[in-house]
């Protein structure tokens, strides 16, 4: 039997535990787990960081920290970590368009070959979201104007009113309806441009709240001009698949061309060791402006923690091409 005068430490150990979770490769400690708690987008971007600590009998060389979010931004204070001394890495995340639980991968690398996995989680709690991360317009040149719908949310605040600003002066907002399920209001706009200027390619627009106290919720837009070259077919040219399970099946979305997504006649998946594999893809709707592919990861020298790296091409029945780049960091299943 244990001796009493132990417990509390036993205790201290497993509530410390808890909160932070380590994993060790001979001789280096690495924090495995960040767990930002529950988070408010109103208070983006969140500043966290990681711990490295050395306690090996040499120095460890960080060769580079790899995310698979583009919303994270690591600073790596030093690459040299000497024998006894930790590193903090500090990390910032930037939380717009997100709703709910949030999960994010990091990979540390050192110059030896050794690797470390680090996951962010967290919950984020939104006063008023739009659910995607751009609005994209498909410009078709002998068009005078195109438009979008698309929605925004909110839980606490049914009853917001906008004001609407752009710094596109071509570009025009409507609110078109309104509708309330399960305490959660949605809220549809429409969104219209003159096409006048077919030398600006991006646009911002600001919905700024009159009634109630909330931050103003900016939108990007992004315009796809529908006139020849391979630029123009595709507007998604690079898609970070985040944590990869071995064999799991990944469904994508590419954004582009509608005529030449219709036309799309065969994917071809090209990577190393051949890991990255397409399982099908379905034609779109008529009024669809994106095409969903379904990839999966696999390979005998698919190791946990590996940066895998590749390209999916596209190509049409009147002998079209366009690539998108692809990449994600696989994890334990």
């Amino acid at each position: 039997m244990m001796p009493t005068r132990f417990l509390p430490l036993l205790l201290l150990l497993v509530v410390f535990g808890c909160a932070k979770s380590e994993i060790k490769v001979e001789g280096v400690i690495v924090t495995d787990v960040i767990d930002i708690g529950r988070i408010r987008v109103s208070d983006s971007p969140v500043k966290t960081s990681f711990s490295i600590a050395n306690r090996a009998s040499v120095s460890v060389e960080i060769d580079e920290i790899l995310s698979g979010c583009g919303c994270t931004v690591i600073d790596l204070p030093q690459k040299t970590i000497r024998p006894g001394d930790t590193m903090e890495v500090p990390v910032k995340i930037d939380l717009f368009g997100r709703k709910g639980d949030f999960n994010t991968d990091l990979l540390v690398r050192s110059t030896s070959g050794e690797s470390w996995h680090v996951r962010v989680t967290g919950k984020i709690i939104e006063d008023i979201w739009y659910a995607g991360q751009s609005i994209r317009l498909h410009i078709d040149p002998e068009q005078e104007t195109t438009s979008r719908e698309f929605s925004i949310g909110t839980v606490d605040y049914p009853n917001v009113q906008f004001e609407f600003g752009a710094n596109d002066p071509d570009i025009r907002l409507s609110e078109i309806s309104r509708s309330t399920q399960d305490g959660e209001t949605r809220i549809l706009f429409r969104l219209t441009r003159n096409n006048e200027d077919l030398f600006r390619t991006s646009a911002r627009i600001e919905l700024r709240p009159t009634n109630v106290d909330l931050p103003v919720l900016e939108l990007p837009v992004y315009y796809n001009f529908l006139s020849g070259g391979q630029e123009h077919r595709l507007s998604t040219s690079q898609i970070n698949l985040g944590g990869i399970k071995p064999k799991e099946e990944i469904t994508v979305k590419v954004y582009g061309n509608q005529a030449f997504l219709r036309n799309v006649r065969r994917i071809q998946a090209v990577s190393r060791d051949d890991v990255i594999a397409v399982v099908s893809h379905a034609v779109p709707e008529s009024d669809s402006d994106h095409l969903e592919i379904i990839l999966m990861v696999s390979g005998d020298e698919l190791n946990v923690h590996e940066l895998v790296r590749g390209s999916i091409t596209l190509f049409s029945h009147d002998d079209n091409v366009a690539t998108v780049q692809v990449s994600g960091i696989v994890v334990p299943e």
